[in-house]
């Protein structure tokens, strides 16, 4: 449990700095929403409203990637 909390932490902080900037966008997502479907079940089960939002757009990512002004993009379109 100890390094699974670790581990959660680091990612819940990491990851949502990789989206800002638009670097490792989906896989970032995919993280994040693993970790949403994950706290959805087993901590908070009555807070769906707000987890079906973060899932929505965390799938949007998913789906459409980051956008025009992201590294991702950039780091595409020059390579």
């Amino acid at each position: 449990p100890e390094l699974a909390a670790t581990m959660a932490a680091c990612a819940e902080h990491f990851f949502p700095i990789l989206l800002l900037f638009g670097i490792a966008t989906r896989l970032s997502a995919l993280g994040l929403l693993g970790m949403t479907l994950t706290i959805q079940l087993f901590v908070y089960p009555d807070a769906y409203p707000t987890h079906g939002t973060w899932a929505a757009l965390l799938l949007y990512l998913l789906a459409q990637g980051p956008g025009k002004i992201s590294f991702d993009h950039w780091i595409a379109k020059r390579y």
